[in-house]
C-alpha cells in the first residue's frame, strides 16, 4: 500500500561552514521529528562526513535519513546528490575529494567545518575547501552519481546564484536528471517552473543552515515505505509513486 511521506531533502550540518552551530546531528533529528518529517537528507557542501552521525542519531526514532551531498561543480552549479547508503556516498566522496580545489582553509574567515559523532561530540575539523567549486564538470559528477546508483538534480533553480538555469541557461537533457529543486513552493506559478513541471518532478526543500529552518520547505512523496529506493522511484514516476508540493487530498 502506498502512503504519503513528508520530506526535507536539503539540510546542512555543522560540516558546512555556512551552517550555524545549532545544526548538530542530534539537534537536526530532534527538530525534524518536531516538524513531523518522515524523511530527511543530509547534503553538506562537497562532503558526506557527517551523514553517518545523523543516520545513527536517528536510529530507532522512525525518521529516515538519506546520505547525500550538495555538489558545486566546475561550472559553479549546485546539484543535490542522494545515495542508497553510506557505502555509495563515501565511494562518491572519494571522487569529489580527488577534485576539491587545493589550498589552505582559513577557519577564521570561512568558519569551522566540524565533524561530529551522533551525540555531537566534535571528532575533528575538515581542512578542505569544501565551499568552493570542485574541478570536475557537472557531466562528470552526474556520471559518478549514476555509477553508484544515486540520484542527482539541480538545487534551487529559481535563485540568482549557483542555479543551473542561471549559469547554463538550460538543463542538459543527456544527463540523468529527472527532478529539479525550487527554493519556495510559491515559485510553482512561475512560467519557467510550470514548463519544467512537464518533464521533471518538482521538489522543494529548506536548504536549512540553522535549526529553525529545518522543514520550513518540504515535499510529499507517495511511497510504499520511506526509503531512498522508493524516493528514486517517485522521482522517476514509476509504479504509481508520486511527488507533490501540496498536502495531498485523501484518496489521491
Amino acid at each position: 500500500m502506498l502512503s504519503w511521506y513528508k520530506a526535507d531533502l536539503h539540510l546542512h550540518s555543522v560540516l558546512s561552514a555556512c551552517a550555524e552551530l545549532s545544526m548538530g546531528p542530534r539537534d537536526i533529528v530532534e527538530r525534524a521529528l518536531q516538524k513531523n518529517l518522515d524523511i530527511i537528507a543530509i547534503t553538506d557542501h562537497n562532503s558526506a562526513e557527517n551523514a553517518a552521525a545523523v543516520v545513527k542519531a536517528a536510529k530507532g526514532s522512525g525518521l529516515t535519513v538519506i546520505p547525500g551531498m550538495e555538489v558545486s561543480s566546475r561550472e559553479e552549479v549546485h546539484s543535490i546528490c542522494l545515495f542508497p547508503d553510506m557505502e555509495s556516498v563515501l565511494d562518491f566522496q572519494d571522487f569529489i575529494y580527488s577534485h576539491v580545489v587545493e589550498g589552505i582553509y582559513d577557519e577564521s574567515f570561512f568558519g569551522p567545518q566540524l565533524i561530529c559523532d551522533k551525540d555531537e561530540n566534535i571528532l575533528g575539523q575538515s581542512d578542505k575547501l569544501l565551499s568552493f567549486a570542485i574541478g570536475a564538470t557537472l557531466e562528470q559528477v552526474a556520471e559518478q552519481v549514476d555509477r553508484v546508483q544515486g540520484v542527482i538534480y539541480p538545487a534551487h533553480v529559481d535563485r540568482r546564484s549557483y542555479s543551473m538555469l542561471r549559469v547554463l541557461g538550460f538543463i542538459p537533457n543527456h544527463l540523468p536528471i529527472k527532478a529539479v529543486e525550487i527554493s519556495q513552493r510559491s515559485k510553482l506559478g512561475d512560467p519557467q517552473i510550470k514548463f519544467l513541471q512537464k518533464n521533471y518532478a518538482i521538489i522543494t526543500a529548506s536548504d536549512a543552515h540553522d535549526i529553525d529552518h529545518v522543514g520550513k520547505e518540504h515535499t510529499f512523496f507517495k511511497l510504499r515505505e520511506p526509503s531512498f529506493a522508493e524516493i528514486k522511484m517517485a522521482i522517476n514516476r514509476q509504479d504509481c509513486r508520486a511527488v507533490s508540493l501540496e498536502i495531498p487530498r485523501a484518496g489521491i
